[in-house]
């Protein structure tokens, strides 16, 4: 199920780059939780058509470029941050491993 893709790319990437790149403009809260369950649903039922050929493959074509564009965005902002704060937080968690990412 996390494995959907649109095109070359992971669907459950993109709901976390999406939601990450909002926080960043001040969605917060249950605001973040409920972008996120939006954009999954539409991002997976998306996938899930494609996949079930349900989608005429000249529009599949404009779904996938959006996919990789919003991809490409992303790659320059969302997840840049997203892996600092996860690499972060994988050091505090890890004994004996100095805190090398502190800002």
């Amino acid at each position: 199920m996390l494995e959907m893709m649109i095109g070359p790319v992971q669907v459950v990437l993109l709901v976390l780059g999406i939601v990450e790149a909002a926080k960043r403009f001040g969605v917060n809260g249950k605001a973040s939780e409920a972008l996120a369950l939006g954009i999954g649903v539409v991002l997976f039922g998306v996938a899930s058509a494609i996949e079930a050929g349900l989608i005429p493959d000249a529009a599949v074509m404009y779904i996938i470029i959006a996919a990789r564009a919003i991809a490409g965005a992303l790659a320059a902002t969302g997840y840049y941050d997203l892996g600092k704060k996860i690499l972060r937080q994988a050091a505090v968690s890890i004994a004996g491993v100095p805190r090398v990412m502190r800002k």
